[in-house]
């Protein structure tokens, strides 16, 4: 796809968080509504999650839904090659 390294770890990081969002969803078993209630959203930003709609929020967004869902988020910074 022509990323650079920033790019594409900038794109894997949101990845991981986004799914980690749903599948904490999933988890709970909780319907699109639900889950926007307890997160504050409205469900369609639900439904972009489950779309894994990646363009559509912040590490630092996701980062406070996976707080709001009782999930710490802790990052691991080594040397680059």
């Amino acid at each position: 796809m022509g990323y650079t390294n920033e790019e594409g770890s900038c794109l894997l990081l949101r990845t991981q968080l986004i799914r980690e969002v749903k599948e904490e969803i999933l988890k709970r078993k909780w319907t699109q509504v639900r889950a926007a209630r307890e997160l504050g959203v409205s469900q369609p930003r639900i439904a972009e999650i489950f779309a894994l709609s990646i363009d559509k929020f912040s590490v630092e967004l996701l980062i406070k839904y996976l707080y709001r869902l009782d999930k710490e988020v802790v990052f691991k910074i080594k040397k680059g090659t």
